[in-house]
């Protein structure tokens, strides 16, 4: 690589501006549209019964094309790269809101105009984990420049900047809640809106800033120079230069094909680290659904199974203190994760990851089970319940974020992708089923949720336990150790590149071969 290229590769402050803007606004959107959908059933379309049963299946649609984009996203991103990607995804996000309340009903307008958001919002989803990685990368590279004669990658201690991530994120929540949430009922109140124009114009307002955004992103984003071409002078290449350029390209070209590049996503889940990393991934995007829809939910059904609130053309009189308590609690849950994420990235580093989402289960089973046993979302206690599941989320969050982006960058936007793609599965049982259910019982998501925070409590402790020990094997496929696992397991490895990897038929891993040294 020449030293233009290593130039040109270097993160700058613009770039780093830019990828928190994204953190910040990749949660803001979808949090904005899972806490209004319930209203935009009720006011818009004027429809009183199976509201849970609808915002479930709109949140199961969202969660299935979710499923089929995170990994089509994140292995397109290690081809066209990770800014290309963002932004268009934020302008799908944008297009999405502005349609939403151009439905006339539920089937089919609702869920093919969900389907759009749900497009762009796996993309803002997964870019999250990408860009992270390429942040990750591009750290140990600058470290390893710097000690040119070193022969080892720095261990990676990813926890903080992972934190700093998820304080973004929680940011990006709490504007979602206390600036996006309120602005129908402010357009009411100052413009003398009807109920209905005011919300329309709410997701005009939210879906005009989703489209800047992804102008925004595109303007200060780092294109992953491996993306651009390499051949900058061709003529200034000697023939040894020349030679190693291409050979250079074939091997990248080899590896990194389209299919071979999302299969991998899939099979690093052998590794126990990215099998939990995954696993934390499910419970933290669905914690983020259920706080973000089923809190509102809960409210919406309390207040109209009451009679607080009527299905009336003036919604703004009689369902105001609705709109209020969800945004109280939702505001309560995301203020608390926001302060809790800075946290967690330190526990991270301090007392491991496994030991930290172990600790983030617990205090995430605690929360919901709470929050289900709610009768009355107006009592105080609903606070208590509230704040303890938005710190589980943000460690969630957190905690798997970091086990995810410690990998090698060619292929982290697969990782990123499959990442997504845990979390997508882990809402589709939970929007449908708890959607379905909470028709029945209020708290049904919520117990779900609890259920979901026990299996990643027996995950964390599974590998907690195989940690620094001989059993830190591959889960599947072998039994070989990669490099990264032995520096887990504490020994001193030096690095020697094996020339072999750059033949034809040498496909069948892409670990570098490492020789360990006592």
């Amino acid at each position: 690589m020449s030293v233009t290229q290593t130039n040109t590769s270097r993160v700058t402050i613009v770039n780093i501006v830019a990828y928190l803007l994204s953190c910040f606004c990749s949660i803001a959107f979808l949090v904005f549209l899972n806490a209004t959908q319930s209203f935009v059933i009720t006011v818009l379309l004027r429809l009183k019964d199976n509201i849970g049963d609808y915002v479930g299946t709109l949140g199961f649609i969202d969660e299935l094309v979710s499923v089929v984009m995170c990994p089509i996203w994140g292995t397109l991103s290690d081809k066209i790269g990770t800014r290309t990607v963002c932004s268009v995804a934020y302008v799908l996000v944008g297009i999405g809101l502005i349609f939403f309340v151009q439905a006339k009903n539920v089937y089919p307008d609702l869920v093919i105009l969900r389907m759009c958001f749900a497009i762009g919002g796996s993309g803002t989803a997964a870019m999250v984990t990408a860009l992270l990685s390429e942040q990750q990368q591009q750290q140990q590279q600058q470290q390893l420049q710097e000690v040119p004669d070193s022969r080892r990658a720095p261990p990676l201690r990813n926890g903080t900047l992972s934190g700093l991530v998820g304080l973004c994120t929680g940011l990006g929540a709490v504007m979602a809640v206390t600036v996006f949430l309120p602005i129908p009922t402010s357009l009411e109140e100052r413009y003398g809106l009807s109920p209905e124009e005011a919300l329309k114009r709410a997701f005009y307002i939210v879906g005009t800033i989703a489209v800047v955004v992804g102008a925004v992103l595109f303007a200060g984003l780092r294109q992953d120079p491996s993306i651009q071409d390499t051949n900058l002078d061709d003529a200034g290449y000697d023939s040894l230069a020349e030679e190693e350029h291409e050979l250079g390209s074939r091997y990248l070209e080899k590896k990194n094909s389209y299919f071979r590049l999302l299969l991998k996503g899939f099979t690093a889940a052998s590794e126990p680290d990215i099998f939990l990393a995954y696993v934390g991934g499910l419970i933290a995007r669905a914690a983020s659904v259920a706080v973000s829809l089923f809190i509102p939910l809960f409210v919406n059904q309390y207040f109209y199974s009451e009679g607080i609130c009527a299905i009336t053309s003036d919604v703004k009189d009689s369902c105001r203190d609705a709109y209020i308590r969800s945004a109280m609690l939702t505001g309560v849950s995301e203020t608390c994760a926001l302060v809790a994420a800075p946290v967690w990235g330190i526990a991270c580093d301090k007392i491991g990851k496994a030991k930290a989402l172990a600790i983030t289960a617990v205090i995430g089973t605690i929360g919901f089970f709470g929050f289900a046993s709610l009768s009355d979302p107006r009592v105080g206690i609903s606070f208590l319940w509230a704040t303890l599941i938005g710190i589980a989320q943000i460690g969630a969050i957190v905690c798997s974020l970091s086990l995810c982006t410690e990998r090698r960058v060619e292929y982290s936007g697969s990782i990123a992708g499959v990442y997504s793609v845990t979390g997508a599965a882990g809402i589709l049982i939970l929007t449908k089923l708890g959607g379905w259910t909470s028709d029945k019982s209020r708290g049904a998501p919520f117990i779900l949720m609890a259920v979901f925070n026990v299996i990643l409590f027996v995950c964390a402790v599974w590998v907690m336990s195989l940690e620094g020990g001989v059993s830190a094997i591959r889960l599947w496929g072998g039994d070989r150790l990669t490099s990264r696992e032995r520096e887990n397991l504490g020994l001193r490895i030096s690095y020697t590149v094996d020339p072999s990897i750059f033949e034809d038929g040498n496909d069948s891993d892409d670990e570098v071969p490492a020789t360990m040294s006592s």
